[in-house]
């Protein structure tokens, strides 16, 4: 017995040894998308310097603080995991400090469905994108919504709130 516990802790570390950090920046989007993993689920737009088109970041940034509307610079560790869970990533982000948090305007799209799942849902009177972030939605708009596909936002009053301004 003490053997198999030996083993089974040894093969534990195995599985979560990890390779030594890399310090990077990266910059962060001002908002997050849909994105296809397990499930779906929203993801950060993530780019390190010197990468001209941004990725997806599937999983959490350890210590970071995200809010909707702002763009940051971030420097971070990035850390391989040797033998990562199957359904989990092969890097950890561990957030050292925010170098730049900038609020941004304009307007940006996002999809309205996602793998036959609806993302702006009414639920008695109020709406929410992937049931976590409030928008704000006019009457003319909600008529048109069965069929868009995308739909045009920007953020609200509060970074943390949107306004759906058209759809297509």
């Amino acid at each position: 017995m003490a053997t198999t516990f030996f083993q089974c802790a040894e093969n534990a570390a195995k599985t979560s040894s990890k390779t030594p950090e890399k310090t990077e920046t990266m910059t962060v989007q001002h908002y997050k998308v849909p994105c296809q993993g397990e499930s779906v689920q929203l993801c950060y737009l993530v780019k390190t310097q010197g990468q001209a088109d941004w990725e997806y970041w599937y999983d959490e940034i350890q210590g970071f603080e995200y809010e909707w509307g702002y763009v940051y610079t971030l420097e971070v560790n990035k850390t391989t995991i040797e033998n990562p869970p199957q359904d989990g990533s092969s890097i950890a982000i561990k957030l050292v400090k925010v170098l730049k948090k900038e609020a941004v305007a304009g307007s940006f799209e996002l999809p309205l469905n996602m793998e036959g799942t609806v993302l702006l849902e009414n639920s008695s009177g109020e709406w929410t994108y992937f049931q976590q972030i409030p928008v704000l939605v006019s009457a003319a708009l909600a008529t048109k919504l069965d069929k868009a596909q995308t739909g045009v936002f920007q953020h609200g009053d509060k970074k943390q709130t949107l306004t759906l301004l058209s759809v297509k």
